[in-house]
Order: C-alpha cells, then sequence, then structure tokens
C-alpha cells in the first residue's frame, strides 16, 4: 500500500475556535500533513473579513511556505441547502459561492459541500427534499465551471442522502466530471454501512476521503485506533480503486497534534504491511 504511505492531508476541524487557518496548517505542516481541507468560519478563515489585498498576502503565504490547501469546508451546522425558508436556502447557496471563490483566490481546488439537513422526527417529502438539493447544487456546479472548482458532496448522516447507495443514486441524476464525493469513514461507520465494500461500489466518484475514528452507537471522529472502524480493509479497497484524491485526517479532539501524529503513524503502519 506504498500510495497510502506517501502522506495524508489534513482537517483544520479541531483548531477552528482556537487558531487562524495559516496558524493551524503551520502546526500540522510540523506532523508532515499538508493537502489541507480548512474549515470556513469567522476569525479562523472567512470571506468576508478577507479584502483582496489579505487574499493575496495569505496565497503569497501559502506558496512561500508549501503549503497546500486542498478545500475549503463550511460546518454543517450553519447551512441547509435544502431548507424549505427559501431565503434561508439563498444565504446557503451565495455562501457557499463566497467560499468557492475564496478556494480560487488561494489555490485551492474545491470545497466541500454537506448536502442539507433534514429532521429525523418528520421529514418532508423526499421528492421535495431531493428537488431543492438538486437545484442548489446546479447553481453551484454553474459557478464551480466557471472558477475550475470541484465540489465534494459529503456522506454525511443528518442529511438526505446519507449513505453511499443513497448519494450514488442521487448523483446518478445529477452527472457532472465537478461533482465528486466526499467519502467519511466514521459518518459511514455511524449509518451502519460497510466502508470498504462502498468504496469499491463507488469508486472513482471519491474525490476526498475522511479518515478518523468512531462508532456504531455514537457519532464521532477520534483517533484512529479508538473504535470499530477497519483502516486495514478500508486502505485496501482505497487501493484497489486506484483513488487518486486526498486522505484527509479529521480527527477532531482537545488534543489535535497528538492525535492526529499518532493516527498518522498508525496509518502509515497499516498502509506498509
Amino acid at each position: 500500500m506504498e500510495t497510502i504511505a506517501q502522506g495524508f492531508g489534513g482537517s483544520t476541524f479541531s483548531f477552528m475556535w482556537q487558531d487562524t487557518a495559516l496558524a493551524a496548517m503551520r502546526k500540522m505542516q510540523t506532523l508532515g500533513l499538508n493537502d489541507f481541507d480548512v474549515l470556513v468560519v469567522p476569525g479562523h478563515l472567512w470571506p468576508d473579513q478577507l479584502s483582496a489585498a489579505d487574499r493575496s498576502v495569505l496565497a503569497g503565504n501559502l506558496r512561500s511556505e508549501g503549503i497546500r490547501i486542498e478545500s475549503l469546508n463550511l460546518p454543517a451546522l450553519d447551512l441547509n441547502l435544502v431548507s424549505r425558508v427559501e431565503e434561508f436556502r439563498r444565504y446557503s447557496i451565495d455562501l457557499y459561492i463566497r467560499t468557492m471563490q475564496l478556494a480560487a483566490d488561494l489555490g485551492a481546488g474545491a470545497v466541500v459541500v454537506v448536502p442539507g439537513r433534514v429532521s429525523s422526527l418528520f421529514p418532508p417529502p423526499g421528492s421535495d427534499t431531493e428537488h431543492l438539493l438538486r437545484d442548489s447544487l446546479a447553481q453551484l456546479l454553474r459557478v464551480a465551471e466557471r472558477l475550475d472548482q470541484k465540489i465534494f458532496v459529503e456522506l454525511h448522516p443528518q442529511t438526505p442522502i446519507p449513505t453511499s447507495d443513497a448519494m450514488l443514486i442521487f448523483l446518478d441524476g445529477l452527472a457532472h466530471e465537478k461533482l465528486l464525493i466526499a467519502y467519511d469513514v466514521s459518518n459511514a461507520e455511524f449509518v451502519g454501512e460497510g466502508q470498504p465494500d462502498a468504496i469499491r461500489r463507488l469508486g472513482n466518484r471519491i474525490g476526498q476521503l475522511h479518515l478518523s475514528d468512531g462508532t456504531r452507537s455514537q457519532w464521532r471522529h477520534d483517533r484512529v485506533g479508538h473504535g470499530t472502524v477497519c483502516f486495514d480493509e478500508i486502505l485496501k479497497a482505497v487501493n484497489e480503486t486506484r483513488f487518486s484524491g486526498v486522505c484527509v485526517l479529521e480527527i477532531i479532539s482537545s488534543s489535535p497534534l497528538e492525535d492526529l501524529g499518532a493516527s498518522a503513524a498508525a496509518l502509515k503502519r497499516i498502509a506498509i504491511d
């Protein structure tokens, strides 16, 4: 599994309330991580807080320090691309568009998009939700074409398409070369999905892989080895499908550097076995 052993990307998730995005990436770079998935929140990295000059300076710093941003990622709880409140759906689309422009300005090639949220108690009709999601993504894809950006739609348990089978059915109706999947193995573990088989089914539809540990009884993004995710089988499936994207360590922790470093080391040991 030498391809996987070459390196991993990292998520700034655990740093977003305490560091700027640049400071977080500098810290993770000391662990040998690069190709970052950067959370987009005020104070960490936020479109409206960065002028054109600010963006130019930040992009220059990234280039000079060899830091690569793979994607920008808006937190799922703040937005909803399938909201029945049209003003809120419109705001969500507009913020994604501003984030896509920021990604382009910083040299990042993609944004991660959570495909809306629905109530688990009493959701609206599935056909209505699907129509809204299709319309929202179609608007984002027009911008993606103009900016030469990719959209990674994340497999996420709070969305109307929480499994790989549901994701494939939906995306087959909205096929586009710039629309790919961010496959999150701990999210998949929580919804009871067999990740190795799902990765094989999804194949080249996966644009980014999110790695962390979790269980089927608790939705978590823990250090590798602290849950029930079978990483040896996952990495085997990833190599079988010749995955060419970035494997992002998305560890959510109060001691992120320690847990990111331990997770990267554990995965590299698995990868070279």
